[in-house]
Order: C-alpha cells, then sequence, then structure tokens
C-alpha cells in the first residue's frame, strides 16, 4: 500500500473519457468496465453546489 496521493487531474480525464463513450455507445463501454453494469451518478457538491458526474459499477443482487 502507498501513501500517493491520487492524480485528480487524471481521475478527472479517465472519468470524462468513460462517461463520453457510455453516452456514445447507449450505456456500454471498453476498456477496465468492459462488460459490467455501469450508471451515471449525479450529485451536488455540499460546499459547492455544483454537480458531480461519476461513472459508478453496480451489481444486481437478486
Amino acid at each position: 500500500m502507498t501513501d500517493e496521493i491520487p492524480d485528480t487531474a487524471a481521475i478527472n480525464a479517465f472519468n470524462k473519457t468513460v462517461i463520453d463513450e457510455f453516452r456514445t455507445n447507449g450505456g456500454k463501454v471498453g476498456g477496465p468496465f468492459a462488460g459490467q453494469d455501469l450508471l451515471l451518478l449525479t450529485t451536488t457538491g455540499a460546499k459547492t453546489g455544483q454537480p458531480r458526474l461519476v461513472p459508478l459499477s453496480y451489481l444486481v443482487i437478486d
């Protein structure tokens, strides 16, 4: 385990790529998420009030 701080710019760029691919291909993406169930989650920043959009992988149980 490392104590490195995640590169926020790299994470945001990766998420944008996944979001764009998701929207372009009707909810299907490749790469590390190929074949997985994904959704796009929009939340509101507690301090800024700005919308935040992130891809989220989920599992269906029963």
